[in-house]
Order: structure tokens, then C-alpha cells, then sequence
């Protein structure tokens, strides 16, 4: 723009001020002949650079099928701006496109949608905060505030991180001294990171890691005033009993009763493992999901208990929004939370869609990315870990027993229910990204191991367990709904069930945390808006006919409700009829 004479002057941020004044005060020895010529509307723009440049970004923007549409809109009316006639025919032109958008994009409003949404989740409790512990923490820098973090890997690591950007002192707890070397290491990374990328101040850097982050193998030693955290997040691997014991030991050495003890589990009972603490903490209990990497994802869960108060609701989610500048969505505490729980059948109908021989492992992945999504259901296995889902379904007593063979004791009769997956990780030991080898194959040299490429070890793997003849293959609309469905459906019923206060709290959960794209607007901003909940009603009952044992196919009750009314979602919420529910959770 400079080089172009479109703007005069380029200033480092601390110097707009300054700058500003000594350009106005130029502005003012300029006659009226001299400043109106220096206006940006009445300068001359070699049409030559602007080709250039228009073409050079259209190139880099996504496409207006897939989300672009407003990005191209923009570069036209600036476009117009320096190529037509006159400077008022190109602002004809914007006013155009901007009216176009406003009254006919489907994306403008899903995209005006999460806006809102977003802004919604974070103001729905009014509880005071008036306790001196939720006045410590959220004033941390007054206050010389400790957070505890058991669990210094990936996921408590990147906790860690978030708390101590946030100006928080950490107390970082693993039960090997080799873990926590890992971990004080990752956390130095991305901090000196931070300092490169101009986001913290190297002083600011030096005394977080020299001052505010401490480690310990053991949270009842005296090396570190752990017992005076005012907040602990457990981090630890998805196994109930390990948790259950850590929140047992919380209870004993953590001093003020008031102190927040929270579970950051991705799919387990908060009463069960909050269980171990007296009575008297509970209500200071809950869950805080945070989503991987910490450090970098700005979605959290929290996660209410049936003993959680309102105030310490009120206070994580202060916590979240205000210090950790992340989103914060509350839900009720059931198998799965709210994210989770729809992602199960999203993954399952996945690896089903492939067992049966509809879809490869490429051709599933290449259908959901296309639909808008970050990444497909089976590159985000690999990402995640596939051993991970296969832990959690074991821990569930649905894996089958890898000596005897024989079904998980909580696998019912009649379930449906896939070993692929399963069987992936026990037999081949594909668990993903980790080992350059999961539902695809990774090369260290290719895209530093992270580019899938497909693997003929693994498409002979699921020959073996296809039943019957090779059947028609889907269309990628068909891989969509197949997945997609079920996933809506089961947002549909945590409503119902009165695990979430709201749709647009849905889809905020999965427009954060799981790569949702905004201008598609959420699941349930989806469904109402692109699918039409008669479609959606339609198709559940033809594949809850065609795929009996599995109860995500059936429809909810809700939706059934909403197809009656001839209303969506929405408006079901927007009219106040949930409020003749007496399920909620929250």
C-alpha cells in the first residue's frame, strides 16, 4: 500500500499516537487543492499492480463454495474501488455485494449465527462472585495465585501453558521425574515461542519459567506449596480408579476448602470421581474439559456434577473467558459431556462405512473435509491417537477381551458394535500419527510425518472383516449423512435430556473444539438451516430400520416435536418451550 502511495506512513504499534499528530499537523499546512488530492478516493493506481494483486490473493483465498464467499465479495469491492470509472462507481458496486450477502448468503448468516452464539455462552450465568477465593483467582498477578496440574503430558502441559500465559504460578505434577522433564520442556518450547512471535516480553518469558512454574513428583511434599493451590486440574489418562485416588489425596492435602477441584476427563462420570472428596468440597467440584492441544484450542467444557454450586460454575467460567481469553460452554455431566458424546457415532458409523466396503479410509476423510470439516474422522483418529478411543471403550467394557476374544462385559445383546477399530490398535498396532502409522501411513519425510498416505496394510485389514459381497459404494452426500446424521441426532437428545441450555451452545462446542466450520454455522444451525429437520427425521428412521442396535439412529423425541411444529430447533428454544422440560441439568 506505501509502495503504492495509498497510505503515507507505516508505524510500529507503540508510535500511532504520535505519529497520528505530527501527520495532522502536515495535514494542516496542506491547502484544500493538495489534501483533497491526497485522499486515497481521488488517487490514480497503476491498473497494472492491481491485476497483480487481486489475482495473486484470489488464489489464496478458500472458495465461495467452501466458505469464501464473503473473502471474494471483499476483494471484488475493493477491486471495483480502484478500477472503475470513478470512485463513487466502485462503492455502488461494494453496496451491491454487501446488500447480496446480507439478504441472500447462506454463510453470512451461519457466520453472523456463531458470532452471536459465542457471545451467548458466555454471558448466561449472573451468580456474584463474592467469595475471597474467587476474588484470588480472578486477580492472579495481586494475588500469588498457585494452579495445580497433575499429569505433565501433552494435555497437562498445554494446561499448564494456558494458566501461566494467563499470569498464574504452576505447580506441575507428574509421578515420574522423567515425565516432568518432558514436560518443563514442552512448556519452555512453546514459551520462547511466544517470545519470538512477539506475544510475551522476554523479561515476562524469564520469569515464568524461572518464578511461576514449579514441579513435583509429589503433591504432599513440602518442596512446593502445592497444598495452597486454589485451583488443581487433574490431567491424567481416562482410568476412573486413577482418578478417583487422586481426588481422595486432593482432599487431604489441598488447605482451603473452597479451593477448586477440577477433572479435566474427556468422557468420565464428574460424580464418580469427585466422589472421594467430603461432602462438604463437593460443590467445588466439576469438570474442566479442555481440548487438545491446550495451549492452542480455545474451547473448554465445564463439566457440572450434580453437587457443583452456581457460583463455582459462574467462577470456571469467569476463569476461562476473562483470564484464560478461551471459550467456555457448560454442560451437564452424562457419558461424553456434550462433545464427546456426538462424536461417538460420528467415528463408529466411520469405521462401519468402511467395514462394510461403501468407502475407503481416503474417500471417508475426502467427503467430511469437503462438507467444510478441518479434518476427516479417521485422520483425526490418527491425530488423536487411536489407542486413545480404543482405551476409553475398554475402560467402557465394550472392547472385547484381547486373550479370550470374547465381548466386553457392557456389551449388550443385540449391540452394534464394530472390532475394527479395536482391533487396528491390539493387533497391528496402528495407533497413529505417534508411530507414522495408524488408518494411514506417515513418512518422517514426508510433510514431517504428518501427511496421511494411504495404506495397502491397512485396506487388506478391512477386507477381512467385510460380510457378505462387496455392496454399492457411497456418494459423498451419502458418507456425509451416514456420519452426520447420527451426530445431530445425538445433539438433539442432550437437549432433550437437559445436558446443554441450548442449540447455539452445541454448536459453539464444535465450531471450537472439534473443526466445525463456522459458515456452516454448528450441527444444529446445520440441521435446521442446509438439511430441514423433515429430511433429517426421514433419513434417521430409514437407517435406524436399515442399522437396528444402534441408538443413536433413533430419533429424538425433540426432533420428532420440532417436525410436528414445523419449527426448528431455534425457534423451539427462541418460544421458551424448553422451559416446560423439567430434565435440565445445569
Amino acid at each position: 500500500a506505501k509502495r503504492m502511495n495509498v497510505v503515507d506512513h507505516i508505524v510500529d504499534s507503540n508510535d500511532v499516537l504520535e505519529s497520528a499528530k505530527k501527520w495532522a499537523t502536515f495535514a494542516q499546512l496542506l491547502n484544500k487543492n493538495d489534501l483533497n488530492q491526497r485522499r486515497t478516493c481521488n488517487k490514480e493506481i497503476s491498473q497494472k499492480q492491481v491485476t497483480h494483486i487481486f489475482q495473486s490473493y484470489l488464489k489464496k483465498l478458500p472458495s465461495s463454495d467452501r466458505g469464501g464467499r464473503a473473502l471474494h465479495a471483499a476483494v471484488k469491492a475493493i477491486q471495483a474501488a480502484c478500477t472503475s470509472a470513478t470512485f463513487e462507481e466502485g462503492m455502488e458496486v461494494e453496496s451491491e455485494l454487501f446488500w447480496d450477502l446480507l439478504l441472500n448468503s447462506q454463510q453470512g448468516r451461519a457466520l453472523r449465527y456463531a458470532f452471536f452464539a459465542e457471545r451467548i455462552a458466555g454471558r448466561k450465568t449472573k451468580t456474584k462472585l463474592t467469595s475471597s477465593v474467587a476474588q484470588s483467582l480472578l486477580n492472579p498477578t495481586e494475588n500469588d495465585v498457585y494452579v495445580g496440574i497433575i499429569g505433565a503430558g501433552t494435555m497437562g502441559s498445554g494446561i499448564a501453558i494456558s494458566f501461566l500465559r494467563a499470569g498464574y504460578k504452576v505447580i506441575l505434577v507428574d509421578n515420574s521425574k522423567e515425565g516432568l522433564g518432558r514436560g518443563f520442556k514442552l512448556i519452555t518450547k512453546v514459551i520462547e515461542q511466544d517470545v519470538k512471535k512477539n506475544r510475551i516480553h522476554p523479561d515476562q518469558a524469564s520469569n515464568i519459567l524461572k518464578h511461576n512454574l514449579l514441579t513435583t513428583t509429589d503433591i504432599k511434599s513440602k518442596s512446593t506449596p502445592f497444598e495452597n493451590c486454589l485451583i488443581v486440574v487433574e490431567a491424567v489418562f481416562e482410568n476412573l480408579s486413577v482418578k478417583k485416588s487422586i481426588f481422595s489425596q486432593l482432599d487431604e492435602v489441598i488447605k482451603n476448602p473452597q479451593a477448586l477441584l477440577l477433572s479435566n476427563t474427556s468422557t468420565l462420570n464428574i460424580d464418580s470421581i469427585t466422589s472421594m472428596v467430603s461432602p462438604e468440597r463437593r460443590q467445588y467440584c466439576a469438570g474442566m474439559h479442555f481440548f487438545s492441544p491446550a495451549h492452542v484450542m480455545k474451547l473448554v467444557e465445564i463439566v457440572i456434577s450434580s453437587h457443583t454450586s452456581a457460583e463455582t460454575a459462574n467462577l470456571i467460567n469467569s476463569i476461562t473467558t476473562k483470564k484464560l481469553k478461551k471459550v467456555g460452554v457448560t454442560v451437564g455431566n452424562c457419558e461424553g459431556f456434550v462433545g464427546n458424546r456426538m462424536l461417538f457415532p460420528y467415528t463408529g458409523e466411520s469405521v462401519f462405512v468402511l467395514q462394510e466396503g461403501r468407502a475407503s479410509v481416503a474417500e471417508v476423510d475426502r467427503a467430511i473435509v469437503k462438507f467444510g470439516m478441518a479434518i476427516g474422522p479417521l485422520t483425526m483418529g490418527d491425530l488423536a491417537g487411536n489407542d486413545i478411543g480404543y482405551f476409553v471403550r475398554k475402560e467402557k467394557g465394550l472392547a472385547k477381551d484381547t486373550k479370550t476374544g470374547l465381548p466386553g462385559s457392557n456389551r449388550e445383546k443385540g449391540m452394534r458394535y464394530t472390532d475394527l477399530g479395536d482391533d487396528l490398535v491390539t493387533q497391528l498396532g496402528r495407533v497413529g500419527q505417534k508411530k507414522l502409522k495408524g488408518w494411514y501411513d506417515y513418512d518422517i519425510k514426508v510433510g514431517r510425518g504428518r501427511t496421511p498416505i494411504e495404506s495397502k496394510e491397512v485396506s487388506d485389514f478391512i477386507a477381512n472383516y467385510r460380510e457378505g459381497t462387496v455392496v454399492q459404494k457411497y456418494t459423498e452426500k451419502e458418507i456425509v449423512e451416514r456420519v452426520l446424521f447420527p451426530l445431530v441426532n445425538e445433539g438433539f437428545k442432550i437437549l432433550e435430556e437437559g445436558f446443554a441450555s441450548s442449540p447455539s451452545d452445541i454448536d459453539i462446542i464444535y465450531l471450537y473444539g472439534y473443526g466445525w466450520p463456522a459458515w456452516r454455522g454448528g450441527p444444529m444451525f446445520w440441521a435446521d438451516s442446509e438439511v430441514g429437520l423433515s429430511y433429517l427425521l426421514g433419513r434417521l428412521e430409514e437407517m435406524n430400520s436399515q442399522f437396528p442396535g444402534s441408538t443413536y439412529y433413533v430419533p429424538s423425541n425433540l426432533l420428532r416435536s420440532c417436525v410436528a411444529q414445523d419449527i426448528t430447533v431455534q425457534e423451539y428454544y427462541e418460544r421458551g418451550l424448553h422451559k416446560k422440560q423439567s430434565s435440565s441439568k445445569l
